[in-house]
């Protein structure tokens, strides 16, 4: 499960745990950063958007995980 973390912590290829409108709890991985949230892989390239106020539970850090500068300038 995850750890309590702030949304504002999330960077690329960390491991994300949102709620579907349905209520059920899946995972994604973290792939940029845009203006109404982090896209995400729910895998097979399958995008969903995770939103802070919206859906985001929670993430785990990734090894080989690094921010997203670009994303980050985009958004801003």
């Amino acid at each position: 499960m995850w750890e309590d973390e702030l949304f504002d912590e999330i960077q690329v290829k960390d491991k994300v745990w949102y709620e579907t409108p349905q209520g059920q709890t899946h995972t994604a991985r973290a792939v940029m950063q845009g203006p109404h949230g982090w896209v995400c892989d729910r895998g097979n390239g399958q995008p969903v958007v995770v939103n802070e106020g919206a859906n985001y539970l929670g993430h785990t850090k990734a090894r080989n995980r690094k921010p997203d500068h670009f994303g980050k300038f985009l958004s801003n």
